[in-house]
């Protein structure tokens, strides 16, 4: 029976200690504070679940849902501290570092073969370079332990950068003394959750369980509950430029920790024109990636990964399951109800006004005063001037703006006092769909009114207006014996008729029937070395082939969309249940010039216009 071994992580500022045998493999959970990952694993009782990725399997399911790591601590004098109440973040014993929002990781080791002696250790500047005294069979993106070097700054994990067999880079922090000296190790280890402790539940009762139930989410509830607001408009940018853009928008502590954003394939004339005056981040995340049919989510380690429409469709399997589910199993679909026949794609294009004339906003209502010497802030949201509830884009802002037309400013409230409209300094900030005024009274000693000779308020913005006036829907229809399963796919950004055709013929031809699809597959990871390294080293997006005769699939792609580990801890090691949610894969391969496997055109290889 394969085994692996866990340690919990989180940023403290205190060092703590691993509670578990290293048996060929190794677990640890930890908090990381000002880059110090400290081990709670000694703390963690009988059991740690989690699960991230993209939940559910549709055409419209394309970007991950929160991912989730629960599990519980031990609170009394027997824990690693001896310290009651060390894990209640009320209590006066709390923790130095254990709160809320503290980040959390569980980094997993499996099989001692993974193990290599480290030869040399040198830095220069920020970058360690490490030598190995035997190939160390690691690649670019892989996440290394290093051990028993001195100054122990050169101790961590760390995610590398492969030069050759022998040789890989890694950042790290501090200025420690080169070359490193001691025992040193590097062992492989896998990132199967990063996130940030959200809740911490300690049960009451000072002789009762004296535990606390912990929860904790990843980079994407942080993308659910931050606003976009202040986002430029992007003209001609691709997909990976759009979410580049969301995602530099958010503050440093919403931003996910890391980044892999494949090249976009998809350029858009216009985008962000819907923004408004504050859309969640991952709303738009999700008009950005189904606008060009790829899929986005965070992977174990954190990282905030989009994959392409090309890459899902010319990808090769990573591993076959061919009937080696001795516990846990397959799952395939028993109704019509993630089956599709006929679906229909929605593009956008933009038009857009021909002269910055257009009065993008127009503050109304009760006018501002401001006090001599003082500032206001004014924020207002493009609306069409010809249908006032409709949110549109807008370019080619007039600024500065333009005394007695763009504003005025007066000394009585009703319009008939001194014109004092030079007395206004207006400084305008425009977004995509958006602006902010930052209004200043220079006058010595009158108040101003936002008001023109008539009374009426007056501060507006002028540019070219950008409109979704002719949405354009495609159409794939196959007939089938079961009758009509239609399905409706938006692409907010894409302007492409070729693409919108071509996404609705893809799509249906995916989804139009039950035989190639496949729901979830559950698996003990222990039964063999090769199910324990599969449940590690997956991630959503990755594509598997699977084999199980009573359901009758015979070497059946499918698309991992969700990953679900369940530890239950023990003397041995953990033992680990694995389970991937799953879409179904390519209907057939698509012809990309200059990847292999997929640049010659056969039976089941096409031509295909995106």
């Amino acid at each position: 029976m394969a085994t692996c071994a866990i340690k919990v992580e989180t940023e403290l500022s205190v060092s703590w200690g691993l509670g578990f045998a290293e048996l060929g493999s190794t677990f640890r959970l930890s908090e990381l504070q000002s880059d110090t990952w400290t081990d709670i694993t000694g703390d963690v009782l009988s059991k740690l679940s989690l699960s991230y990725g993209i939940t559910g399997n549709s055409p419209n399911d394309v970007v991950a849902s929160t991912g989730q790591l629960q599990f519980s601590l031990r609170n009394d004098a027997g824990n690693s501290v001896t310290t009651q109440g060390a894990y209640s973040p009320l209590h006066a014993n709390v923790r130095a570092g254990w709160t809320y929002g503290v980040p959390i990781r569980v980094v997993v080791t499996h099989g001692a073969s993974t193990v290599f002696a480290v030869s040399s250790i040198t830095r220069s500047g920020t970058t360690a370079t490490v030598t190995t005294g035997s190939s160390h069979g690691r690649s670019t993106g892989d996440w290394v332990t290093i051990a028993g070097a001195t100054p122990a700054d050169y101790n961590g994990t760390f995610q590398v950068t492969v030069t050759n067999s022998t040789v890989f880079t890694h950042t790290i922090t501090g200025s420690p003394s080169t070359p490193a000296g001691g025992t040193k190790t590097s062992t492989h280890v896998y990132i199967r959750f990063r996130g940030k402790v959200r809740v911490i539940s300690p049960e009451p009762g000072q002789y009762l369980t004296q535990r606390v139930q912990v929860t904790c989410y990843d980079a994407v509830r942080d993308l659910m509950e931050s606003k976009v607001r202040e986002i430029a408009l992007q003209i001609n940018k691709t997909e990976t430029e759009l979410l580049t853009a969301v995602l530099d928008s958010l503050p440093t502590a919403a931003q996910p920790p890391l980044r892999s954003l494949e090249t976009g394939i998809d350029t858009y004339p216009y985008a962000m024109d819907d923004v408004g005056g504050g859309t969640a981040a991952a709303g738009l995340i999700k008009n950005i990636v189904l606008s060009s049919l790829g899929i986005f989510f965070c992977k174990g380690d954190g990282t905030a990964t989009y994959i392409s429409r090309h890459r899902r469709i010319s990808g090769s399997s990573e591993y076959t399951f061919d009937n080696s589910m001795r516990v846990g199993g397959v799952t395939v679909p028993t109704s019509l109800e993630g089956v599709y026949n006929h679906v229909r794609t929605t593009i956008h294009p933009k038009t857009i006004d021909a002269s910055a004339t257009t009065v993008l906003f127009s503050l109304t209502g009760t006018a501002p005063s401001i006090e001599a010497g003082d500032s206001i802030t004014v924020w207002g949201d493009f609306r069409d001037p010809d249908e006032v509830k409709r949110l549109i884009g807008g370019t080619a802002i007039v600024d500065p703006l333009i005394e007695n037309t763009d504003y005025d400013g007066n000394a009585a409230a009703d319009g008939s006092g001194s014109d004092l409209s030079s007395n206004l300094s207006i400084a305008i900030t425009t977004y995509a769909s958006t602006c902010k005024f930052v209004v200043t009274n220079t006058h010595s000693t009158e108040t101003i009114h936002l008001v023109n000779s008539s009374g009426a308020t007056k501060l507006q913005v002028r540019g070219k207006g950008i409109y979704d006036d002719g949405p354009r829907t495609f159409e794939a229809v196959v007939a089938k014996t079961y009758g009509d399963r239609p399905v409706d796919i938006d692409m907010p950004y894409q302007d492409d008729g070729t693409v919108g055709q071509e996404a609705a013929t893809y799509i249906e031809a995916q989804y139009d029937d039950l035989e190639d699809q496949v729901n979830e597959i559950v698996f003990l990871g222990n039964d063999s070395d090769d199910l324990m390294t599969q449940a590690l080293a997956r991630e959503p997006g990755d594509l598997i082939t699977i084999t199980e005769s009573l359901t009758g699939l015979s070497a059946t792609n499918a698309v991992i969309q969700s990953i679900s580990h369940e530890f239950t801890l023990g003397s041995s090691g953990p033992r680990v249940i694995a389970k991937f949610g799953l879409a179904p894969a390519s209907p057939y391969s698509s012809w990309n010039i200059g990847i292999a496997g997929n640049s010659e055109i056969g039976e089941t290889s096409i031509l295909l216009g995106f």
